[in-house]
This record gives C-alpha cells, sequence and structure tokens, in this order.
C-alpha cells in the first residue's frame, strides 16, 4: 500500500511537470527553446510510462516507452536538421 502513494504522488508531479513545460510552450517565443520543451515533454511522459508500467507491474507500458522515445528522438534529429538547412 505505500508504494501505491509513492507511485501516485511520482505520477502527480510528472504531470504538474509536463502541465508547466505547456505553459513554457504557449509564453516562448523562440523556435529551438519550443523544440527543447517538446523534447522535455516527450521524456517526462516517457517517464511518466515507466512509473505506471512499474505501478502496475506490466511490462507492456515500458516497452511502448522505449518506442515512444525512438520515435521521439527521430523527430527532434529531423526538425533540428530542418531547422539547419532553414538557415543555409
Amino acid at each position: 500500500m505505500k508504494m501505491d502513494g509513492f507511485f501516485l504522488i511520482s505520477c502527480l508531479l510528472i504531470s504538474i511537470f509536463i502541465l508547466l513545460m505547456v505553459f513554457r510552450i504557449l509564453f516562448s517565443r523562440n523556435v529551438p527553446e519550443r523544440i527543447v520543451v517538446l523534447d522535455t515533454i516527450n521524456t517526462l511522459i516517457i517517464t511518466l510510462m515507466i512509473v505506471l508500467g512499474a505501478m502496475q507491474k506490466k511490462a507492456l507500458y515500458i516497452d511502448i516507452g522505449i518506442v515512444y522515445g525512438i520515435i521521439s528522438f527521430i523527430g527532434t534529429l529531423y526538425i533540428a536538421r530542418f531547422l539547419v538547412e532553414e538557415k543555409k
């Protein structure tokens, strides 16, 4: 029972951090900063999936988190490449 409370508090804190990052995107005027914040949100979502997987004792969430992380990484690289080519 004690671990369930720990996992619940962890999920709540991660969700608050994601919400703070969304506010950061809304009030940012700099495109590279928005990309970094989006990458941070993706990292927090992966962390949330791992915590949920540990809480429910299901490895499926961890597998989904790994795939989501790979897709997120490729997306970040693609956006960074686009920004570099746009400056040229």
